[in-house]
């Protein structure tokens, strides 16, 4: 396809940036939605090569992590335990390309149980001992600062940008 989605949404940015913002330096207001609009293009630009990637990874991380969660929950807390098996066995991962809103709806689904299973941790907290349940915390904050890092490279571009 030419032009990429890439270029079409740099286009845009152009346009407004060098083409509308200048006029509109004066009116603060609208100058300032309009900084406000090429950020969130900046954004998109980066969005719409990495969205794809960055969630397969994602999918493919939260999976392990949650088989592992999973595994070491299984006897203290056995219904996190078989509310990750649920997530695990409606989350396949699938056969093919798959599309980024089917990557994304497995990403939320397992972003779900990954919010419970923190629940579930943080009040069983006392079955399962301090030593048991830092070790459990501290891999679920290794995969959000992996996610964070994997995330990232979306937004450096946005918070750089200051047109005018």
């Amino acid at each position: 396809m030419i032009p990429s989605s890439r270029d079409l949404i740099a286009g845009i940015a152009r346009t407004l940036e060098e083409e509308v913002l200048p006029d509109l330096a004066t009116a603060t207001w609208t100058a300032s939605s309009i900084r406000s609009c090429l950020s969130l293009l900046a954004h998109l630009e980066e969005r719409v090569v990495h969205e794809g990637r960055i969630l397969f990874e994602d999918n493919a991380d939260m999976r392990t992590l949650l088989g592992r969660l999973r595994t070491d929950l299984s006897e203290p807390l056995p219904e996190a335990a078989v509310a990750i098996s649920l997530a695990l066995d409606v989350t396949r991962p699938p056969a093919g390309y798959p599309s980024v809103a089917d990557l994304d709806a497995f990403n939320q689904r397992l972003k779900t149980v990954l919010e419970q299973t923190i629940t579930a941790l943080h009040d069983g907290r006392d079955s399962l001992g301090e030593d048991r349940f830092q070790s459990l915390n501290g891999s679920i904050l290794v995969y959000l600062a992996a996610a964070a890092e994997r995330e990232s490279i979306m937004f450096t571009r946005a918070g750089a940008r200051s047109p005018l």
